[in-house]
């Protein structure tokens, strides 16, 4: 055996794509987008340097991988959460924007990542595209049962939709970047703020006599 061959790591192990995406999860929390590279992903799953490139062609196409898999892992907490509290949308909303939020404290540089401009927003990535509609499928799936069970007001699903996202997203923004004890005159926690911009949120969305 060549010493090049005796200095290369075996890659053949498990599904390697999905390795490479949960350990690039990892370090991208532990540093930054701009630190994370794939000789350092390579390093932390254990396999030669060239190995990740087998999966994906440079680092932006894997950082459009750790953004699918924050847009997956979203689309499963709002499933869990109509899951929790079924025939009741509102409940089901509310619970949605607790689970957002917590996502985004626990997974900053992710949120970031898919939020920030840094990658296309175009189809130049199908499977972040898909995971990033599947999230948004998931909020007007909500917002349509409410207005089926008479919960939520008539009108325009993607706006209403649009609306509830950008309340609780622009919390989480705000709770991520630390600036919000700052802009509060009295402290409160994560979970009683949530729950206060969620149910201001509701009484907009919440079907009047009048819209029946």
């Amino acid at each position: 055996m060549n010493k090049q061959a005796a200095s290369e790591k075996p890659y053949h192990h498990g599904d390697l794509h999905e390795k490479i995406l949960c350990s690039a999860c990892e370090l991208l929390e532990e540093n930054t987008v701009s630190s994370l590279s794939l000789r350092a992903v390579a390093k932390k799953v254990g396999v030669s340097h060239t190995a990740p490139y087998r999966h994906f062609k440079d680092k932006e196409s894997l950082l459009a991988g750790i953004a699918a898999v924050g847009f997956d892992r979203l689309s499963a907490q709002l499933a869990d959460a109509v899951a929790a509290f079924p025939d009741d949308p509102a409940t089901q909303l509310q619970e949605a924007g607790h689970r957002y939020v917590q996502l985004a404290l626990e997974c900053p540089q992710c949120t970031q990542l898919m939020f920030g401009g840094i990658l296309p927003c175009d189809d130049t990535y199908p499977a972040l595209r898909a995971s990033g509609d599947a999230a948004f499928d998931g909020l007007k799936q909500i917002i349509e049962d409410g207005q089926a069970s008479g919960a939520f007001k008539t009108g325009d699903i993607e706006l209403l939709a649009l609306t509830a996202w950008s309340a609780i997203h622009g919390l989480s923004l705000l709770l991520v970047s630390g600036n919000l004890p700052e802009i509060l005159s009295s402290m409160i926690d994560n979970r009683a703020l949530t729950s206060a911009v969620t149910t201001t949120m509701l009484e907009g969305l919440k079907a009047h006599h009048s819209d029946i």
